[in-house]
This record gives structure tokens, C-alpha cells and sequence, in this order.
């Protein structure tokens, strides 16, 4: 019943909020309000992957072409640029996005007026920085900033079919709980209802072009949960509510081919800021174990590369992560099953190993039929032996 003397918009957030509250999504509210326009396709045009990066604000992204000083490597240069995969999503930080990336603030926005296509570059981090300058180098500009979607992007542009996509939405200190007083994750949602938006806008915006399907998503999320016991607590529940429930709408949508599509997550560090991350991170675990097509990749390595503040990845672990982020959706889309990117710590030091090997938990695994990568071979080096043939450990369970 709509509240007396309230808009149509204001009912229908009204009801989107008691949903959340209730675990279920009210017909005609929200989740299809958009659809993924197949009936008015140009029926000839190409079927191309759509990959979907969503979460916080490390999927957000504060790394700048900046972040690293003279005489060290760079990953990223002011004028990057990645032709063959476009970016759905927000560029910069214009008006009525800047100052607007906080969970709080974002309740009114709606991010999907701000959306559009760009050649994939830095600039989608769309951080704010009046009120912070001293958090960053002298010079760096909004369109400076990106996050895991910049490398996923440099991983895919040298991969037939030299035509790929993403689509990105991502705001800081959002949590995946229902919470009244700030946006959130949980389904039903303002910020879930805009993701949806977003996947299906670029959908219809590309039809008469090419024909768009989610993937995958890669969600990289779970920081604010572990700053709350209680959300700590309740986050497996909640990740794998997620999980199904952006896998069916998203398929109801008419966005999806496939019910089962993989979503990659990003496990949250081990660092003493998020006072209850043992919790989080062993939600993570869990629910990538249990649900099919759901993998996780490591973080901790990034301990030590991280921006002012001592919580967000620096252009070194964003680099990482959008290559982990590749390995590990091109291994789901070509294997089905590809384990987890976790591992426990080797018991003796192996032959060739790197720092990045050595700190995560476990190695990607070989299969038949493995193809190299030759950018993966740099960066996963203890997978790949020489000539090409895989040499990583066998398939196993995760724990």
C-alpha cells in the first residue's frame, strides 16, 4: 500500500526496503523494471561476453597513473588505452557523482543517469578529491583513477574476439546487509536495482551492434561487513542470497544464457582494520565452496601496496587483481569448474617461484587442454613450465 501522500518513486523505495526486509522482491518493483531488449535486436548482429565488476571501494578503485614513483614499474600511464574492450559505467567524477561515492550519500543518486561507453582507460575509479588532495600525488586528476577493471581490460584486449566488454558499478563503504540509513548490496536494494540497470542499459545501447551476456561477475566486497560483528556474522548468508539471486534476475532479465554464470570474489585482506574479517573472509571460503561457478582470489599479498590510509590497493594490486580476476573468469568460462585461487602454503619453496606465488594460498591447477596466456605466464609464472605446457598442481579440493 503506498504510504499516504508519497510519489510513486518514494512507494515504490518504500517497498523495495520492506522487501529486503522480508527476503523477497515485490512484483513490478525494482529487479524488472529493466530487461535486456532481445525482441528488438538486430538478429545478425555478433553474440559478445559482458563481464560485471561490482562492490566497494576497492572494486571502486583508488589507484592512480600516479600511485608510483620514478624508477619503479608501471602498470598504468595517464594515457593508457585499451581498444578493443569498451567500459559501461562513470567516467571522471561529474556533477552529481563527485563527493557522492560513500554508501551514505549514495541513496540519492541514481549512477545509472551517469553511465555511458568509453574505450577501456583509467578514469572509472570516479573518486572526489576535494577534501583529501593530501591523500594522493601532486597532479592526479578524477580521470586518473580505476580500479581491477583496467587490467581486466588489458588481459582482454590482446583475446579474440578483439571486441570485449564490461560494465562497473561500484560505491565506497556499501554493505552487502540491509541497512536503512546507507546503500547496500543486499537484493532489492537502490544499489542492487542500479546494477541491474546498468547491465541492462548497456545491453539495449549495443543492440543493434552486438548481442551483450553476462559472463561473469567479479565482486569485490566485504570490508564494511567486517567492521560490524553482527554483519561479520550474517555475511554467508548474505553473499550467497546474493549470488543466487543476481544470477536469476539477471537471467530473467533476458541479460544471461546461462542460470549458473561464474561470479569471481575478491577475498577481503587480513589486515587489523577490519576488526571482524575472520568472519568475512571465512564466509568467503565457504560459500565459494558450496555454490557452483563461484570462485575466490587472494589479496593478502597487497599488504604492501596499498594508497595513503593503508586500506586500498595502489596501481600494483589493482594491477593484480584485474589479472587475477582474468585468469580466473577465462577459467570458468573454459573449464566449468576451475578451482579455487586460494591455496594453503607450500610446504617447501618451489623451483621458480615469485613473491606474488609464494603469497597466495593456493596456484591455479592444471587441466587438459590448458592454453598459456603469454601475459598469464609472466605474472603466474608457477603454473606454466617451459613451452607452453602446464605445470601447476593438480585439481583438488579447496580445503
Amino acid at each position: 500500500m503506498k504510504p499516504k501522500g508519497a510519489t510513486y518513486k518514494q512507494a515504490a523505495d518504500f517497498l523495495r526496503g520492506l522487501a529486503c526486509l522480508l527476503g523477497m522482491v515485490l512484483p513490478g518493483v525494482g529487479a524488472h523494471a529493466q530487461t535486456c531488449m532481445a525482441q528488438t535486436a538486430n538478429p545478425s548482429s555478433p553474440v559478445r561476453q559482458l563481464y560485471v565488476v561490482a562492490g566497494q571501494s576497492n572494486a571502486v578503485g583508488l589507484a592512480s597513473v600516479r600511485d608510483i614513483g620514478i624508477g619503479k614499474k608501471k602498470h598504468a600511464h595517464e594515457n593508457t588505452v585499451y581498444p578493443n574492450v569498451s567500459i559501461y559505467g562513470i567516467y571522471g567524477a561529474p556533477p552529481g557523482v563527485a563527493g557522492n561515492d560513500d554508501a551514505v550519500r549514495s541513496r540519492d543518486v541514481n549512477w545509472s543517469d551517469f553511465a555511458g561507453w568509453e574505450m577501456a582507460r583509467p578514469g572509472f575509479g570516479y573518486k572526489n578529491l576535494t577534501g583529501s588532495p593530501h591523500f594522493f600525488p601532486f597532479g592526479t586528476k578524477s580521470t586518473d583513477f580505476f580500479g581491477l577493471e583496467l587490467h581486466l581490460a588489458q588481459f582482454l584486449n590482446d583475446q579474440p574476439p578483439y571486441d570485449h566488454y564490461i560494465v562497473k558499478l561500484a560505491v565506497s563503504n556499501t554493505s552487502l546487509n540491509y541497512t536503512p540509513s546507507a546503500d547496500h548490496w543486499a537484493s532489492g536494494g537502490h544499489l542492487y536495482a542500479e546494477l541491474l540497470e546498468l547491465i541492462a542499459n548497456a545491453y539495449n545501447s549495443k543492440r543493434m551492434n552486438v548481442r551483450l551476456r553476462v559472463a561473469g561477475i567479479f565482486f569485490m566486497q566485504g570490508e564494511t561487513d567486517a567492521l560490524n560483528e553482527a554483519w561479520a556474522r550474517s555475511y554467508g548468508s548474505n553473499l550467497e542470497n546474493f549470488i543466487k539471486r543476481i544470477r536469476r534476475d539477471v537471467n530473467g532479465m533476458g541479460c544471461s544464457d546461462d542460470l549458473e554464470f561464474p561470479v569471481i570474489i575478491g577475498r577481503i585482506q587480513d589486515n587489523p582494520a577490519w576488526t571482524y574479517r575472520k568472519y568475512v573472509r571465512s564466509a568467503q571460503m565457504d560459500v565459494a565452496r558450496s555454490l557452483p561457478q563461484v570462485d575466490i582470489v587472494d589479496t593478502d599479498d597487497f599488504a604492501g601496496h596499498l594508497v595513503a590510509g593503508g586500506v586500498h590497493f595502489n596501481e600494483y594490486g589493482q594491477f593484480h587483481l584485474g589479472a587475477r580476476a582474468y585468469q580466473a573468469l577465462m577459467g570458468k568460462a573454459a573449464a566449468g569448474n576451475l578451482q579455487s585461487l586460494v591455496r594453503k602454503k607450500a610446504k617447501s619453496q618451489r623451483q621458480n617461484s615469485t613473491p606474488i606465488a609464494e603469497a597466495l594460498e593456493r596456484a591455479h591447477c592444471c587441466k587438459s587442454g590448458d592454453l598459456t596466456d603469454r601475459q598469464l605466464q609472466k605474472y603466474f609464472p608457477w603454473t606454466y613450465g617451459y613451452g607452453g605446457a602446464c605445470q601447476g598442481y593438480a585439481c583438488a579440493p579447496a580445503y
